[in-house]
């Protein structure tokens, strides 16, 4: 793989802020300044974490995911979803039914974990396209920018408050509950009694990824930053 495709390609406005603040948080972990500008790859950015981790070879250790799926099926009952719940159970009817940002606020506080990102619902984004296309085309009728900026603007409100809702590809408990741990692995792998390096990996990637809008595969030697020319 190729330096420009293996990269994250964060511009520096911030995001890469971002992408610390998530780590720190859900790593339960502090990093100094010193050691976020040595980072240059997920990979050292990985090894900063985990040295800060009790990282441990035990084989009895206990499972993270299970403590997540476990904590979130009971904070759910506590909030009144009475019915049988499995690693399959659909949560998105469950959210609809009760309000998909309400629950996600009442969930994270009453089980007492981080929750993974809400995504804007495919209509939402349906809605957001239609309002790029308008500011895009309408200058060229009526001669001005002044809609494009409108048009950015509206954007931006209309995220805050167009409806969301959880991925798809974690909308059973069980996946859930996986995508929990890695935005509460510091907390759960404490409970757990240690952390596996190879779990806490997974969940680095994951925070990371989801915070970058990254779709493809990261490794060790993944950049942050494109390397200067």
């Amino acid at each position: 793989m190729n330096n420009a495709a293996n990269c994250l390609n964060l511009v520096g406005d911030g995001d890469d802020i971002e992408v610390l603040h998530s780590i720190e948080e859900a790593f339960g972990v502090k990093i100094s300044d010193e050691e976020a500008f040595g980072c240059e790859t997920v990979g050292q950015l990985f090894d900063v974490v985990s040295s800060k981790l009790n990282i441990s070879k035990a084989r009895n250790l206990r499972c993270p995911t299970a403590i997540a799926f476990f904590r979130l099926r009971a904070a759910l009952r506590r909030l009144g979803y009475v019915h049988r719940m499995t690693t399959k159970t659909d949560l998105r009817a469950i959210f609809r039914a009760h309000g998909v940002r309400r629950l996600h606020s009442s969930l994270s506080s009453e089980a007492g974990l981080q929750l993974p990102l809400l995504q804007l619902h495919p209509a939402s984004t349906a809605i957001l396209a239609f309002v790029a296309a308008c500011g895009a085309f309408v200058p060229l009728w009526v001669g001005s920018w002044l809609p494009v900026l409108a048009a950015a603007v509206l954007a931006i409100i209309l995220g805050f408050v167009l409806p969301r809702t959880i991925p798809r590809r974690i909308a059973n408990l069980g996946d859930f509950a996986v995508d929990c741990v890695a935005w509460n692995y510091g907390s759960l792998s404490a409970q757990a009694g240690g952390a596996r390096r190879g779990d806490a990996w997974k969940a680095l990637t994951t925070v990371v990824r989801e915070i970058a809008g990254f779709e493809g595969k990261v490794n060790y030697d993944t950049r942050f930053f494109a390397e200067q020319s």
